[in-house]
């Protein structure tokens, strides 16, 4: 099984999973592990485990495998661990030896019980303890059993193991519904497809990875994963993720066909140096016409909600940008609001805001979960972009009824809330990664409740990271100030008075980023006028 699999299949879980060699050599972890390391899973690979875990320069000095190399089954013990931010942690560690040469180890994080047992003094709270701790190590031990095909039969994609014999070791709920096949002893993985005989691609005689079938008039996403003599194979549904992507890579092929056409007419333009201006007016317009074109897929006018505010603005620092913002109106008084950030400038960005817009429209209206929407929007990007860009998104779902938010961030800016009743702004993030690059993400979701009087600020870097002529950003500080400044001034207004700032501050410097503001206000009951006396 390569790397990619596993961490799809085991990025979800709760545990931290890290696999070695006899000689400590790392061979897998999950994306868990980085919460301990702060490396990325691909740099921590034939690393030795004592010293991403630890920082220790030789193995821990309970480590089953320094003991007994050829230990077999299950062996616990408890951890003691730094993690590279300098928070202490302690862990439940169960060591598994799964191969001649390769042993599995699965962390469960019971800091939170290690420390309530630390402070446990007299009789009757230690036994409490005990109690409790031998009940968790009972579910421990459960866990350690059927955690693997508990988390592999409640997948979303389907999931089935086959060996060298094409016989069925492991197939999920989805994958047996979706092929129709219950008794998996008197089948082979080839008629879970509907063949009678072994499929052509089959990766034990080739070397694909990815194939596609179609079952029951659903197009199935095929990944196969060789993992000693066995094949995992990962099927997604795709139908209408294939149906986009053709029609985005339609719209990819004409644009790499005018790239290419426009690189011969640059060519011929360096012979006939005549012409030079009027083929140059010629980019330009077009350059002109692509940021019209961004600039059209904006909302045409902000929504008007009674008892709220709103107000934007889009600045380019090019013609054409990567920052995206959009007001997304769904049932029962929810509304999606988007601040997003490609990475990169001009064409190639607006092309990905432009997918990235056509996915949120398509396939997120009414999922009012904000972390379900950007793991939707994530996994397509990810069979989409095939470059290094990745975009950046804060994303609020807004029930207009009650001002809850539901909210969710892919290693976007935080958003700056102004609480009237403290008078205080304050930063709202929540953890997750930006989109595009890495499939499988989770996104953290947080709740926030939005009163009279109180601004919802989100904006991209473009805003803080302003610079002027001696190199210096424009800040948060400055941003904070002139939303304590202005909190009484309409949202439009607000936005207006920051830009002045930001322009004052700059002098004229072109801007290096695009910026892109979205408020949202929520406005104060008016006061009952005197009656005339």
């Amino acid at each position: 099984m390569d790397l990619n699999t596993l961490t799809r299949l085991f990025d979800g879980l709760d545990s931290y999973i890290i696999a070695v060699d006899s000689e400590f050599n790392t061979k897998f972890t999950n994306g868990r592990v980085s919460l301990i390391s702060g490396k990325h899973p691909d740099e921590m690979i034939n690393k030795k485990c004592y010293n991403i875990i630890h920082g220790y320069t030789q193995p821990c000095k309970n480590c089953p495998i320094a003991e007994d190399k050829n230990f077999q089954g299950t062996k616990v013990i408890i951890k003691d661990i730094v993690t590279y931010k300098g928070e202490r942690m302690f862990a439940r560690s169960a060591f598994t030896r799964i191969a001649d040469d390769l042993y599995v180890s699965s962390f469960i994080d019971i800091t939170e019980i290690e420390r309530e047992r630390q402070k446990l003094t007299h009789s009757s709270k230690e036994s409490k303890a005990n109690n409790f701790r031998l009940a968790h190590e009972r579910n421990i031990k459960d866990n350690e059993i059927n955690f693997l095909e508990k988390a592999i039969d409640n997948m979303a994609q389907g999931i089935m193991i086959v060996d060298e014999e094409y016989n069925i070791k492991t197939i999920n709920k989805m994958l047996k519904d979706t092929s129709g096949i219950k008794d998996i002893g008197r089948n082979k993985c080839y008629n879970v497809y509907g063949f009678q005989e072994p499929c052509k691609d089959c990766p034990f005689k080739t070397n694909n990875i990815k194939a596609l079938r179609q079952m029951h008039d659903k197009h199935m996403t095929i990944m196969f994963s060789k993992f000693d003599k066995y094949i995992v194979e990962s099927l997604r549904d795709t139908t209408r993720e294939i149906k986009l992507i053709d029609d985005i890579r339609e719209s990819q092929e004409e644009i790499k066909e005018k790239q290419r056409q426009m690189s011969i007419m640059n060519t011929d333009l360096l012979r006939m140096n005549e012409k030079l201006k009027t083929v140059q007016a010629m980019i330009e317009e077009e350059l002109k016409q692509v940021g019209h074109i961004q600039e059209s897929l904006l909302p045409e006018k902000l929504p008007e909600v009674s008892g709220y505010d709103f107000g934007a603005t889009y600045i380019p620092a090019e013609q054409a940008g990567g920052d995206y913002y959009d007001c997304i109106q769904m049932s029962n008084n929810y509304w999606g609001f988007v601040v997003a950030d490609v990475s990169g400038h001009g064409t190639p960005a607006a092309v990905i805001m432009a997918i990235t817009r056509a996915i949120m429209r398509s396939y997120t209206f009414d999922v009012i979960s904000a972390s379900d929407a950007l793991t939707m929007v994530n996994d397509i990007l990810c069979d989409n972009i095939h470059t290094k860009d990745f975009v950046t998104m804060f994303y609020a779902v807004l029930n207009t009824h009650n001002g809850t938010f539901n909210l969710a961030s892919a290693g976007h800016n935080p958003v700056l809330f102004f609480d009237s009743s403290e008078f205080i702004v304050k930063k709202i993030t929540a953890s997750g990664m930006f989109l595009g690059t890495f499939e499988g993400l989770s996104f953290e979701e947080k709740k926030w409740y939005i009163e009279e009087g109180d601004i919802f600020f989100m904006y991209t870097d473009g805003l803080v990271e302003a610079m002027n002529s001696h190199r210096e950003q424009y800040g948060y500080d400055r941003l904070v100030s002139k939303l304590m400044m202005f909190n009484d001034y309409p949202a439009d207004r607000l936005i207006k008075e920051v830009m002045e700032d930001v322009r004052d501050f700059t002098a004229g410097a072109p801007f290096e980023d695009d910026i892109t503001i979205l408020v949202i206000k929520r406005n104060k009951k008016e006061e009952k006028k005197e009656e005339d006396k």
